[in-house]
């Protein structure tokens, strides 16, 4: 029996010879293919572990943690999960910065409003309030914490949960009464 395998730049011929009790292979380019595939494991492999790019040392956990705690922070955000859309990727430097007893926002907001703002203007999620009813907790699985809080500013009112974890990945998921929720994924500065 004689077979041929087609892949994108070479072909592979095996030939298969049955007898009694034996079947036997040859093949003219086997180890080409072999090689070829662990090559691109490692390509694979390689890639992946670059893709890392926030590196838990216990130096950043120590930083990461007395930011929290202090809550004197910034998270920058890169993407955006509305609720009733895809995902979207942030090109603009989009912000969340705790101070004290303070939060400033800076994010856009992407879905359905349910009450329209008075300024056409003012669109996103814009704040510079007091925050109310803070609270900050620990997560479940102890790699950082939950951050609790709701912000009255104005015509909008907000319940923020940001979760911030001990490698400084970070989710804000605002809830609104006048909006769809959104969540977004970031890091912290």
């Amino acid at each position: 029996m004689h077979a041929q395998l087609y892949f994108a730049n070479f072909v592979v011929i095996i030939d298969i010879t049955f007898n009694s009790n034996n079947i036997t292979f040859n093949s003219n380019n086997i180890n080409k293919m072999k090689s070829q595939i662990i090559f691109l494991s490692f390509v694979v492999l390689l890639f992946a572990s670059a893709c890392s790019s926030i590196k838990t040392t216990p130096e950043t956990v120590a930083a990461i943690t007395a930011k929290v705690e202090s809550k004197d922070f910034t998270v920058r955000f890169n993407y955006a999960n509305p609720f009733r859309m895809k995902q979207v990727s942030l090109t603009s430097e989009y912000t969340l910065k705790i101070k004290g007893d303070s939060a400033f926002a800076y994010l856009p907001y992407y879905g359905v409003a349910h009450v329209a703002p008075f300024n056409s203007s003012e669109g996103g999620i814009k704040f510079s309030s007091p925050m109310i009813e803070y609270s900050e907790t620990a997560n479940k699985r102890k790699d950082g914490w939950n951050i609790r809080f709701k912000i009255n500013s104005g015509e909008y009112h907000y319940d923020l949960l940001l979760d911030v974890f001990k490698n400084g990945r970070s989710s804000l998921h605002v809830n609104s009464y006048e909006r769809d929720p959104i969540t977004f994924y970031g890091e912290l500065m």
